[in-house]
């Protein structure tokens, strides 16, 4: 037997925004009406875990939490136990509530066991699932988004970070000046996880002050990747081949995958474009900044390289970048090759004065 998918009488999707969720959990607290099953996906673990972490804290409150606590790992759990511990009466408490991780990493054959879940969630738990990522056109993918309270969260666009970084440092105490804040997006970039890491190692450093400033900052936070993927397009921009291979190299040393590299330099040379482009169109100012979706103060740095570009390079470079991503996931052995010609191609196109026709809908490229 397998999922059924039933098109004239499928139920339509529950998916909620985060605001929501967090709402209809709040309101579950007050009558004690928890949905059995939850489902969170998307790209930004960090909003991720959070939720599942006030989901299960709201979930077990009042109950004993150890007893009816458990989580797994896709990837390594029998599926057999996960839906025995599913379908256990809860211990001296109303529900036990089970977190499930990674669950796109199941089988077809492990889904099968589980589907009774799914179709039919068991009132006496909450079972939460997660997942970086979903294919929408798998039917056990598909009942599950219908069946469960489903909440998907996307990392925050650029222009929205520095709001992120000063509501990561309220929950901590502190609150960022203006020069403190703009550094500190600089060094850290825009993954929350690693936002979050830097914060508190800030909130040791400063003491009992709150205000978190620009010389603590540069004393204090580690000069991470996304400073040095800037660092790595601008020597692109320049063509120096030799640099740009040694900061590439920088960066797998500080832990950076190759397809990491091409994703965090497609997105750079996604806002050159767009900064271009806006250019272009008599945009400048805090109306250029919104419409590359970067903050104000980036603004400058981005205009500065940008114009050592024309938009057919820029173009250009994505195609490039586009087709060693390819190359990567077909042939993960030869990734030093892979990157040491997309840097030979970039360096090569930012010296001629050719420009050579570029791929359709660039935009759309590594999006």
């Amino acid at each position: 037997m397998s999922f059924k998918a039933d098109k004239k009488n499928a139920k339509a999707s529950s998916q909620v925004e985060p605001q929501q969720f967090y709402q209809q959990v709040e309101a579950a607290v007050e009558d004690q009406s928890f949905k059995p099953l939850y489902l969170f996906f998307g790209d930004e673990p960090y909003l991720l875990n959070q939720a599942v972490q006030y989901l299960k804290v709201c979930a077990l409150h009042g109950g004993a939490a150890d007893f009816n606590w458990n989580s797994y790992l896709a990837a390594d759990a029998d599926v057999g136990a996960i839906r025995d511990e599913v379908e256990t009466l809860p211990m001296m408490a109303s529900r036990r509530v089970v977190l499930v991780r990674e669950v796109n990493d199941f089988r077809e054959d492990e889904w099968e066991t589980l589907r009774p879940l799914i179709e039919n969630p068991v009132d006496t738990t909450v079972l939460m699932m997660t997942a970086s990522k979903l294919d929408r056109r798998k039917k056990t993918h598909q009942k599950l988004l219908e069946s469960a309270v489903s909440v998907e969260f996307k990392k925050p666009y650029e222009n929205q970070v520095p709001g992120w970084i000063q509501h990561i440092a309220k929950a901590h105490g502190m609150q960022f000046n203006e020069e403190g804040l703009q550094l500190f997006h600089r060094l850290v970039g825009s993954q929350l996880v690693e936002i979050e890491r830097e914060v508190q190692k800030l909130r040791s450093f400063i003491g009992d002050r709150n205000e978190v400033r620009r010389e603590d900052v540069a004393q204090c936070v580690s000069r991470l990747r996304e400073e040095n993927v800037f660092e790595f397009c601008e020597i692109l921009a320049t063509g120096d081949r030799p640099s740009a291979l040694l900061q590439a190299v920088n960066l797998l040393d500080q832990g950076q995958s190759e397809l990491g590299i091409i994703a965090l330099a497609a997105r750079h040379f996604r806002i050159l474009l767009m900064v271009r482009l806006g250019e272009a169109q008599g945009l400048a100012g805090q109306k250029l900044a919104t419409h590359a979706q970067v903050p104000s103060y980036f603004l400058g740095d981005y205009v500065r390289q940008a114009r050592m570009w024309s938009v057919r390079k820029v173009e250009n470079v994505l195609l490039i970048l586009s087709e060693t991503e390819k190359a990567l996931k077909s042939s993960p052995f030869s990734s030093a090759i892979w990157i040491e010609n997309m840097v030979s191609k970039i360096c090569e196109l930012h010296q001629t004065s050719v420009e050579s026709k570029p791929v359709p809908s660039t935009l759309s490229l590594l999006s």
